[in-house]
Order: structure tokens, then C-alpha cells, then sequence
């Protein structure tokens, strides 16, 4: 009976996939098939079995095993089987009149799961014989010195299995025995030097002031109303065990003559001043930042075009100019403080620009800069609104870390990047766990979610000051308080701060709750906002208007209102915000949109140290739900700021709630401020930098080399080169979209186009020269292996005279050294058996029907294989869509001999014949070149998952007995870009980087002269220039 079909389309998709245990072996596992069989002349045999590479059970298809004069009777073949569980196989006899004679016995079976390398010795028709136990070889010497069994063994079957060496326990003096946890405080750089951390701020902490004698004086900002995390947490930094130096602009004018001065004093604070021109501080700072930056990112779309006051787009030039120009004087001034080791923190969105600036004036290798987002990042319709959006990401993607208070930020900002630049992110990227990152090619950003706190003891300390009695004794008196509950806070005078609709949802309590009206009070504070003096007027006018209509309607008592500056001293300090906090029964926020706000934080503070003293002072915090720290202080209650009556219902039901429920809801916000403080946040960020930093633990560059578990190695050109020049016979195989093009191009001609066809992406001009010389070598192989399609790689790659083409990721294959003509289709072959399976028309309409249901999706059909591909689709949506079609597909197509895999890099979903991928083709072409001469030089490199099966093939296949040592020291296995996980020896980190190889091997080839000048000919090609 003939054996049943097994379709292996689940192995090759898990294979396909990117989890960490599916590359914890070779993909390809090298197998010899050795048969003792009596035949005629004429006849074949085959070892036919479950696999594709085996022919799926069809003896046509089988794999040829050969024999000679001194072997015979015994056949062998050699060839690549995927590393899977187990095997199913029989020999068949192919007779001279094609007639087919099986095995006469059950099916053989071949274990393969994490072997090293197989083989197989039997007799025809014979019954298994006791297969020995797998042997495991101390190191790779070891496996080659390993006897192969030869045909004189025993009758029945002899199975080995070469198990891979085990991964070794012991550790080096420098390697990390604690990869997963956080390595030691050091103070010193892997320069010796005294490590630096340079905290850049737009503005210096530090207060500036000038005597009437002239002489400068002056102390640190401790005392701001909004004192930012860094300027909170500065004395801090002191227990990081790291040298730390304020780079930023005086909060007051300095004059020209009177800035070295500063400079000198400022010195001995370890602060450095950046001075800008009064023109470009003003256009920098009121004009780009506040006007155009700050309202987009706090999702706030302008009314005519982007920036100005009004939305007046007329000036957004000259704003922008003026922004690029500050962002450079604060990277001129580091880059001359800078040294290597230095890690460079950046902040907020006045300095997206920073991080470029210095990649431009080169700064030094073993430096981290790291940025840090103190705003919300907007959604991405929102975002793609400014005019230098794609400016300002590439910006902040120079740098190594970006930062976000939540991951609501980082999400938008990631699918932002997808959106405009047309890279995918690589989430939970690194040994680290808890961050994200985006794949550049050359390198990873790695983006982290971690959420400020507040000085814990700073402010208990603060708490106990007289000061702050003072103030509070200041407030009763003022105001009317005793025996009410008292609602309230401190906001700044914008719009998006939503004080004016806190007091329309506190009148409509008032209004629609009359038992409140005699028991409750307000007490608000608000400040001027100083870089937008035009707008808080404005919220001032409008909300003093309310307030008086509050007055009227429901008394003197029921509302106090106090403006910074006006009913309060200028120099309201944050005792007096904090004896205010501790008279607030109810803190309540209605902002629109807010990043970083501490202040519900120093009410939680303020309450439950009060709260220890006297058991009935429990506060509650209700928070708005668009306010960044709503969702970090789960004990309080979220209130949606535009439904008043929401806000309404929710402050009734804070107001009625238990003492007991109050308390308990504070306990828990009071804990999670305790664990969560600005050192926390501190020691967290410097350790993010510090492990990017680090080859041993770094966040981005996880292990590579699968084989050692160590990172790989720059790809050595020199040895290439010397390689290539004393060899005689020489494969080169290369990939395309990301090995020859840059991938951001590729990436870009998608978003265009969403197809090849018909709108072809050539690889830049020098590649193709490049390509064409080492073609005109006679003893170089080339070939290029792509997922394209037959008629895009003829119209691309086809005019370069004895280039081998495999389109369809190998399906159709144009060997190398045919001369080329786009008419002429009978010079591309299949590689991989037709499926007369109906896995079309099942597949067609389940395409179908979520093409038409997933806007900016299409569907993309070829000979082996159809792809469903959302690039343009919203990228979320899409990924959610692509999940639910795979299931669907898998449900659809079981049982017909097709792989179905989501790639969420690509964007896209994959149906194709089993048995199709890059390692088999390259495998098939090492072969062929090997039957013409010994091969002694290889050179192959890819990019992307699809290469990993070329990658791991020939790993192998080099690493086979008859070839090891004639290729060691001269295979090259590259990998262009930071992946992850590779079967690679060697890492290059761009397209460009290929180029320049294929260039120098260029120089040491030789062939007949080229009769068209290079640039006529490939005058229409691609560039790498941007």
C-alpha cells in the first residue's frame, strides 16, 4: 500500500516564525542515505518519503541516490532535511521501463530533532536493526573525527544522529553569570575614566542672579512650581555613583559680554550654559515649541495650518529654521564636552533635533544618548499633521533610548514611525525583558515605559516645615472652610488643563445636587502660563467669569479662587501647594490632555501623611482619564472631563463614599508612590543606558551567533578579500529587497506602488555593475535569490549576462551562466513539485472576503505561492486582521500541502507550496556549482527570515565532511542588519555595506572588457542616495 501523505506546512511555519527556541538549532540537518540494493542496468534508486525535500511520497520526485563501479551494490545521496521531530521515509527502485518498485516493509523512520547530522545505512527490504544512541561530540573536531558507517554494516537499518555540542556551563571571567539581572552599580567607563552622566535640559536648574555690584550669584530651582523629575530628583543623582552635569540655556538673560563670566561660575556647579541669541530663544522657544510642538503633542489640531498664534502656518518656516538652529547650538556645546563613555540624556520635546545633531558632528562611539518624552506623544493622525513629521522622528530615532511615561505614548509613537518612515518594531527585543525597540538595520532603538515619581523624603520633609503651616494657617484664613468638604487644585492657565470645565461640572453639582450646596467649598489655584502669556489671559478672563457667576448664584463661601502672581505671591513655593493639599478632602482634575503632572502624586503624599494622624483626613483623587498619570494611580476614579454629567455622578460618588473605602483606595495609591519615586526612576534610566551600553547585557544586540551564543562578529573584509582572490571556483548568493536595496527604499516603493509589478525597484547602479563584472568572471557563481516574482526579476536583474536568478523564494530558478532574453521563459525551471492540490480556489475567497473588509489591503498572487498584504492598512487593524485570516486559512487548507505563515515585519500573510523556501534553492545551487569543479569559496548573504533558511542550508552544507576543510576560513555567511537571532558567522549593518564588499571583490576579478559605458546602461537604476 503506498505510504500516506503528511503535509508539513505547520513545521515550516513555525520555522518561519521568529520564537527564541525555533533557532536554537540549525534549520537544514546534513543526512546521508546509504542502501545496499541488487538492480538491473538502467534502473534508479530513490529514498522517497514524507518530507518535500523528499518528494512528498512521490517516487518521481524522490532524491537520486548514485552509485559506481566500486561501490556497487550501495547507493548514497547527501542531502539537506529540515530539523524536525521525525521522518518518514522508504528506497524505491526506479525501473529502466519506468515502472516503480517499493519497499516490501513498513516505513522507515529517521529522528532529526536537534541532531547535528544524520546517517543512514540499510539494506533493501531489510527490518530495522537496534539504531545506536545519539552520540554527542565534545566540541566540532570532535564530529568531524566521528567515522562515517560504511556498507559493509550489518544487515537492517543503522540510524546516527550527531547531536550538536551542549551549551557550556562554565563562564569566562568577563561574561555575565546574571544576564537577567541588573548588573552592578560601576563608576567607572570600559575607558577607565570616571563615568559622566550630561542631563540636557532646555533650561538649566539653576538660578541665576546679578548684585547690584555686578557679580553673578546664584542657587538651585528646587523650589518650581512644576519642577520637572530631573530638576526634582537632582541631589538624587548622587547615589548613581556617577558624575552628573546640567547642559542647558540660563533661565535669565545673560548678556554677550557677561557670558564667559557665567560660564566660569556655572562651572563650579557642574552646570553648562548654552547661549542662544534673544531672536532665536524667543522663535525657538514661545515660537516652535509652544505655539507648534507642545498643541500637537498634546493632540491638539490647529485651526488653519500648524503653528502660530491662531494657527497662522505664515511663520512655521521661520520657527522651524529657529528650532533646527537651537537644536545644533545644543550640540555644538556638548560635542565639546563630550568624551567617550559619556551617557547623554536628553529631554523633552524642546530638544528632538538633539540626538541627529550629534550623530552628524560624530560623537563618540561608546557614548549612549539616550531621550527622554515628558509630553503625551499623539496619535498618529495627529502627529502627521506638522509639516517636519518625518524630520523630527528621524530625530529622535538617532538616538540609542527613547523614553515614555506610558506605553499609550510609546504605542503612537512606534506606529508613527511605521506609518511615515516605514519601519517595524521588534517588541520584547533583548535579554532584559519589559522594553520595546525599533529595527533601524544597522541598530536598535530601544524604547522603554517607565513613569516618574516624586521625591519621597524630600517631600516629608517639606510636609514638616513650618513654612508649609504657615501657608496652610495663610488659607484658613482666607478662606471660609470649616465644617465643608473642600474640592479643588492647582492647574496652569490653558485651555487643556480644563480648570474651566472643573468649574462647570462643580456648578452643575451645586445645581443638581442641592444637599451639597450648604457643605462643600472649592479652593482653586492656577498659575500663568509663561510661554503662552496671550492664552492664559485669556483662561484667566474666562474663568474669573465663571467663578463670579459660582459667587452669585450659591454664595462667597462656595468658591475660592486664587491666581499666582495676583491673589498669591509670585513666589508661591511648594509648601504652599502642598498645606493646600492637605486641606483638599476631594483633588479633582479635568484636564483634556496632560503628560507629566506630579501634583495628584504630591496630594496622595500629602494625605496619607496626614492621613496617619488623623483618621478621618482620607482624600480621594478624581483624575481625568486623558491625564498621564491616571493610569498609574489606580485608587483613585477616572472621569471622562467632557460628559459633565459623568464628572458630576463621579465627584457624588466620591463625596459619599466610606471613610473606610477612601482610606483603602488612598493606601493603595500612597503605596505605589512610595515604590515609584524619582530615584527609582532615576537608578532605571541611567541602567537602560548603561546595558545598551554594554556587549554583554546589551538591550538591543541580543545574542546572535547560534551556534556559541555570542554576538557576531563585523564581517572582515580583508579576510573576505584574500579569500575571494586566491580561490578558483567561487559561489556568491545574495538576497535582494534589504541585501542589495536598501530596505527603507523598498520599504517606501511598497507604500507607493503596493506591488513590483509593472513598477520594478532595480538595485542601485554600482550593485549592478558590481554584478555584472563578477559575472564576467569564469570562476565566479552568482546568484541572486529572491521572494520576487519571475517577471520583476527579469525586468530588474535579467540584462546582467550569466547572473542566476531563483524568483518565488527558489520556486523558479534561471541558472547562473545562461545568456538572458525576457522572451525566452524556457530558461527559468520549477525547482519544487506542482501541487495539484485545490489550495487556490479554497484559499481565493477567504482572501476575499478580508480584502474587502480591510481597507489598504490587497492580494498578491504567484506560481508558488499568494500573499495578503496590508502595508497600507492601519497597522494595528491590519496585524489584528492578518492573526484572525491565518486561522481561518489554516481551518481552510488543511491537508493540501501549503504553508500559511504571518509575517508582522512584512505585513503580510503568506500561502505557499511546502517545500518551497531559500535553503533548499541555495543548497540546489551549491550542488550544481560543486558537480563543475570544487567549490572554494563562499559568499552568502541575507537579511530577513526568509534568508535565515539560505543562512542555516549553508551552514550545513560547509560544514559537511567532504567540504569542511576546503572551505574552512573561506565561507562568509553574512547577515545585513541587527537581527536578533541569525544563523550567520558574520554581521554587515546596511545595503550599503554589500555594496562597498561587492565593490573590493569587484577589483579582483577579471573578465572580458565591458563594451557600454556602465552609466548608459544602468542609467535608470535606483541610488542609495536619499
Amino acid at each position: 500500500m503506498l505510504p500516506t501523505h503528511q503535509s508539513f506546512g505547520a513545521h515550516l511555519g513555525s520555522l518561519g516564525s521568529s520564537q527564541e527556541e525555533n533557532f536554537l538549532h540549525a534549520w537544514f540537518v546534513p543526512t546521508s542515505f546509504e542502501v545496499r540494493a541488487e538492480t538491473r542496468y538502467g534502473d534508479e534508486v530513490r529514498v522517497v518519503g514524507s518530507p518535500p525535500s523528499l518528494g512528498s511520497w512521490n517516487p518521481l520526485h524522490g532524491v537520486r541516490l548514485v552509485t559506481n563501479a566500486s561501490l556497487y551494490p550501495v547507493w548514497r545521496c547527501d542531502p539537506l532535511l529540515l530539523n524536525e521531530s521525525e521522518v518518514e521515509f522508504k528506497f524505491v527502485i526506479v525501473r529502466a521501463d519506468g515502472s516503480i518498485e517499493w519497499e516490501e516493509r513498513a516505513n522507515r523512520h529517521l529522528p532529526l530533532q536537534g541532531a547535528d547530522e544524520a546517517h543512514v545505512i540499510a539494506d533493501w527490504n531489510a527490518a530495522d536493526g537496534p539504531a545506536t544512541h545519539p552520540l554527542m561530540p565534545a566540541s566540532p573536531a570532535a564530529a568531524a573525527r566521528t567515522p562515517r558507517i560504511g556498507a559493509q554494516a550489518t544487515s537492517g537499518t543503522g540510524v546516527k544522529i550527531l547531536a550538536p555540542p551542549s551549551t557550556a556551563t562554565t563562564r569566562s571571567p568577563g561574561s555575565a553569570s546574571t544576564a537577567g539581572a541588573p548588573p552592578a552599580t560601576i563608576s567607572r567607563s570600559d575607558s577607565g575614566l570616571v563615568e559622566r552622566l550630561l542631563v540636557v535640559e532646555h533650561h538649566l536648574p539653576f538660578i541665576l542672579t546679578k548684585d547690584e555690584s555686578g557679580a553673578w550669584s546664584g542657587k538651585w530651582d528646587d523650589t518650581a512650581l512644576l519642577a520637572t523629575s530631573v530638576q526634582g530628583g537632582r541631589h538624587l543623582m548622587g547615589t548613581l555613583n556617577i558624575e552628573v552635569l546640567f547642559v542647558g540655556c540660563p533661565q535669565q538673560h545673560v548678556p554677550k559680554e557677561s557670558q564667559e563670566e557665567v560660564r566660569a561660575f556655572l562651572a563650579k556647579y557642574n552646570c553648562i550654559p548654552v547661549f542662544l541669541e534673544d531672536s532665536l530663544y524667543k522663535q525657538h522657544g514661545r515660537g516652535y515649541c509652544s505655539t507648534v510642538l507642545w498643541p500637537l503633542l498634546h493632540n491638539q489640531l490647529p485651526e488653519r495650518h500648524a503653528g502660530g498664534e491662531g494657527g497662522d502656518g505664515s511663520v512655521v518656516p521661520t520657527l522651524w529654521d529657529a528650532y533646527v538652529k537651537a537644536n545644533d547650538a545644543f550640540a555644538h556645546v556638548l560635542i565639546k564636552v563630550i568624551r567617550p563613555g559619556d551617557l547623554i540624556w536628553i529631554h523633552s520635546y524642546p530638544l528632538l533635533l538633539v540626538p541627529s545633531a550629534l550623530q552628524t558632528l560624530k560623537v563618540p562611539s561608546t557614548c549612549i544618548v539616550s531621550l527622554f518624552l515628558h509630553t503625551p506623544f499623539p496619535s498618529p493622525e495627529v502627529w502627521r499633521v506638522l509639516p517636519h513629521r518625518t524630520q523630527l522622528l528621524q530625530g529622535m530615532l538617532a538616538s540609542h533610548v527613547v523614553g515614555f511615561h506610558l506605553f499609550e505614548y510609546a504605542r503612537h509613537f512606534m506606529t508613527s514611525c511605521r506609518r511615515l518612515l516605514g519601519l517595524g518594531e521588534n517588541v520584547g527585543a533583548g535579554p532584559a525583558g519589559g522594553v520595546l525597540s525599533i529595527d533601524l538595520g544597522k541598530r536598535l532603538v530601544t524604547i522603554t515605559v517607565s513613569h516618574v515619581g516624586i521625591d519621597h523624603d524630600v517631600l516629608q520633609h517639606r510636609l514638616r516645615q513650618v513654612e508649609t503651616q504657615q501657608h496652610r494657617d495663610d488659607l484658613l484664613a482666607k478662606c471660609k472652610i470649616k465644617g465643608r468638604t473642600v474640592i479643588g487644585g492647582v492647574e496652569m492657565l490653558n485651555p487643556l488643563q480644563g480648570t474651566l470645565l472643573k468649574l462647570l461640572a462643580y456648578e452643575m453639582l451645586l445645581k443638581d445636587y442641592p444637599m451639597w450646596r450648604s457643605r462643600l467649598t472649592m479652593v482653586q489655584v492656577c498659575f500663568p502660563d509663561k510661554c503662552r502669556p496671550r492664552s492664559s489671559e485669556m483662561e484667566s478672563t474666562e474663568i474669573r467669569r465663571v467663578v463670579s457667576r459660582i459667587r452669585s448664584a450659591f454664595g462667597e463661601d462656595s468658591i475660592y479662587y486664587f491666581e499666582v502672581g495676583t491673589e498669591l505671591p509670585k513666589e508661591w513655593s511648594v509648601n504652599g501647594r502642598l498645606a493646600l493639599f492637605c486641606l483638599l478632602d476631594v483633588l479633582l482634575n479635568c484636564a483634556m490632555r496632560d503628560g507629566l503632572n506630579l501634583l495628584p502624586f504630591e496630594y496622595v503624599l500629602s494625605k496619607a501623611t496626614l492621613h496617619q494622624s488623623q483618621i478621618t483626613s482620607a482624600g480621594i483623587v478624581v483624575l481625568s482619564e486623558f491625564v498621564g498619570c491616571s493610569h498609574v494611580l489606580n485608587g483613585g476614579i477616572r472621569v471622562n472631563p467632557f460628559n459633565l454629567e459623568h464628572v458630576v455622578e463621579q465627584l457624588d460618588t466620591a463625596l459619599s463614599m466610606p471613610i473606610n473605602e477612601r482610606a483603602a483606595r488612598l493606601a493603595k495609591d500612597h503605596k505605589f508612590t512610595c515604590d515609584n519615586t524619582t530615584a527609582t526612576w532615576l537608578k532605571v534610566a541611567v541602567h537602560d543606558m548603561r546595558r545598551v551600553r554594554s556587549a554583554a547585557t546589551a538591550l538591543a544586540p541580543c545574542t546572535r551567533s547560534l551556534r556559541s551564543g555570542q554576538p557576531l562578529n563585523p564581517l572582515p573584509v580583508e579576510a573576505v578579500q584574500r579569500a575571494y582572490s586566491s580561490a578558483s571556483h567561487r559561489l556568491i548568493l545574495l538576497g535582494f529587497d534589504g541585501t542589495i536595496i536598501q530596505q527603507d527604499k523598498v520599504n517606501q516603493h511598497l507604500k507607493n506602488f503596493q506591488d513590483f509589478s509593472g513598477h520594478s525597484l532595480s538595485p542601485p547602479a554600482a550593485v549592478l555593475i558590481c554584478l555584472e563584472t563578477l559575472c564576467a568572471d569564469p570562476r565566479n557563481v552568482v546568484c541572486v535569490i529572491s521572494g520576487r516574482g519571475r517577471v520583476d526579476m527579469e525586468a530588474t536583474l535579467g540584462g546582467i549576462k550569466g547572473l542566476g536568478l531563483a524568483a518565488e523564494l527558489g520556486f523558479l530558478q534561471r541558472k547562473p551562466g545562461m545568456k538572458r532574453s525576457a522572451d525566452d521563459d524556457t530558461q527559468w525551471h520549477r525547482t519544487a513539485i506542482i501541487n495539484d492540490s485545490p489550495w487556490r480556489e479554497l484559499a481565493s475567497p477567504v482572501l476575499l472576503w478580508y480584502t474587502m473588509r480591510t481597507n489598504g489591503s490587497y492580494v498578491k498572487w504567484q506560481e508558488s505561492a499568494v500573499q495578503w498584504c496590508y502595508h497600507d492598512a492601519d497597522p494595528d487593524f491590519g496585524r489584528f486582521q492578518g492573526r484572525q485570516l491565518t486561522s481561518s486559512l489554516l481551518a481552510k487548507l488543511e491537508g493540501t500541502g501549503v504553508y500559511i505563515g504571518h509575517s508582522h515585519a512584512k505585513c503580510t500573510v503568506e500561502v505557499r507550496l511546502s517545500g518551497v523556501n531559500k535553503g533548499i534553492a541555495a543548497d540546489a545551487l551549491l550542488s550544481s556549482a560543486q558537480e563543475e569543479a570544487p567549490v572554494d569559496f563562499v559568499l552568502c548573504v541575507g537579511d530577513d527570515d526568509d534568508d535565515e533558511y539560505m543562512l542555516s542550508a549553508m551552514t550545513a552544507r560547509v560544514s559537511s565532511p567532504d567540504m569542511r576543510e576546503r572551505l574552512l576560513g573561506r565561507s562568509f555567511l553574512v547577515t545585513v542588519g541587527n537581527r536578533a537571532k541569525s544563523h550567520a558567522q558574520y554581521q554587515t549593518n546596511s545595503a550599503r555595506d554589500v555594496l562597498s564588499l561587492l565593490e573590493l571583490l569587484s577589483g579582483n576579478s577579471v573578465g572580458p572588457a565591458m563594451v557600454e559605458p556602465v552609466q548608459q546602461r544602468w542609467r535608470g537604476a535606483a541610488s542609495f542616495t536619499h
